[in-house]
């Protein structure tokens, strides 16, 4: 029996087994920190009067309290390589840059007017404005497996937009916006890193984002204070009056910036269809979790909806 044991230990010992378990711990924590994200953001939102409140000086707070934890780590021993790039390089990466903080700025827009759940779905229709762009702007075709597909996202999507009980144009338009900016943001982003070089000159995904994250702050300030910039000072009085708004803000933000410079981080590590798949699943536990988190309405339409939306996009990534 002792030869039997020890040739079956051998034969287990045998099979390959390999798991990336930091990768595991990084989706584990991208997905904890986009539903903290959703959370934290709706209820600042709320706390500084929602809609009538300060959605793009919040958007724009977000990013540069990001930014100042990553000029942090740059600056402490030890802690992050500071990136190696030219003046050229930062000039190329403005347009990932402004991408970026459009489309953070937009679905911001979106959670101030509608529900969490809501923008969440209609975000999920990211690839319908993805395959668009690549057929006709950026001259890469997609198959017709993948056109085939579109009609199923849309379909969830306004069947989602009907039955939602709080629903709101503007929120449904800046989601669009949103997806059609990150659409964007994913083409120049490939044609960035075509660039000799800048892989190594940046020095690391979290690198990429946080310079990304400073150059986005610095487009959007002037329209946040163009925009709202008149009633900053009652945004100050808040900060010091109203410690919920604060705790909610500082939260929305640390969030915000570690779950996307955690999935700067996935993407890198994983193929395409990995990532698109993993992105599905994020948007499904946060539309449910939210939903149950801030007591929003979950109707049998809504979530019929959701599924389409979703396993739409699901077929999407999956099919050549």
């Amino acid at each position: 029996s002792t030869t039997t044991t020890t040739t079956g230990c051998k034969a287990l010992s045998s099979i390959p087994f390999s798991a990336d378990i930091p990768l595991l711990f990084y989706f584990i924590f991208f997905y904890i920190g986009n539903y903290g994200y959703s959370v934290t953001n709706k209820l600042a939102l709320a706390q500084a009067g929602g809609k009538l409140g300060f959605p793009l000086t919040i958007a724009t707070l977000q990013l540069a309290i990001g930014s100042l934890y990553a000029i942090f780590l740059w600056l402490a021993p030890e802690a992050r390589t500071p990136p190696r790039i030219t003046p050229s390089d930062l000039v190329k990466m403005i347009p990932v840059a402004v991408c970026t903080v459009g489309s953070h700025a937009a679905s911001v827009f979106g959670y101030a007017f509608g529900s969490v759940s809501f923008v969440q779905v209609v975000k999920a229709a990211e690839p319908v404005f993805s395959a668009l762009l690549s057929q006709f702007v950026y001259g890469q075709p997609i198959s017709k497996a993948k056109w085939m597909c579109l009609p199923v996202i849309i379909f969830g999507v306004v069947l989602a937009s009907v039955s939602e009980v709080n629903f709101s144009m503007v929120a449904l338009a800046s989601a669009c916006v949103s997806n059609l900016i990150a659409a964007m943001r994913g083409n120049e982003t490939k044609r960035l890193l075509q660039t000799e070089g800048l892989k190594d000159r940046i020095g690391g995904a979290g690198n990429q984002f946080a310079i990304t994250a400073l150059l986005g702050v610095l487009a959007i300030l002037p329209l946040a204070f163009w925009k709202e910039g008149a009633r900053w000072n009652e945004l100050a009085s808040m900060v010091q009056g109203n410690a919920e708004f604060t705790k909610y803000l500082l939260l929305s933000a640390f969030s915000y910036y570690g779950y996307n410079e955690l999935r700067t981080v996935t993407l890198k590590k994983t193929s395409a269809v990995t990532g698109s798949v993993a992105n599905t699943l994020k948007r499904v536990i946060v539309i449910v979790g939210v939903a149950f988190a801030l007591g929003e309405p979950l109707g049998l339409y809504k979530l019929m909806g959701t599924m389409l939306a979703v396993g739409g996009v699901m077929l999407y990534s999956l099919v050549e």
